[in-house]
């Protein structure tokens, strides 16, 4: 599910045009000279829930999920 919302931020930031600063991106060089080519990576973390803490104590505290988005923006020049 956390790798669904990142893909959707990535697409949604692409489109929109309002990007966070922990957005990076990559130049892809075009054949067409009228269109140059970005893409974008969205990076998402959050903390799991506690559900058993004896686990969580024994996995070195806070467990977590690092998911990443990607996104392709076409702009013509």
């Amino acid at each position: 599910m956390e790798k669904v919302s990142a893909q959707d931020e990535a697409s949604s930031r692409a489109i929109s045009g309002e990007f966070s600063d922990s957005d990076t991106f990559l130049h892809i060089n075009s054949p067409d000279p009228n269109q140059n080519l970005d893409l974008v990576i969205s990076y998402r973390s959050r903390s799991l829930p506690k559900l058993l803490p004896g686990i969580t104590n024994a996995l070195s505290g806070e467990m977590r999920t690092d998911v990443s988005g990607i996104a392709l923006i076409e702009n013509q020049r």
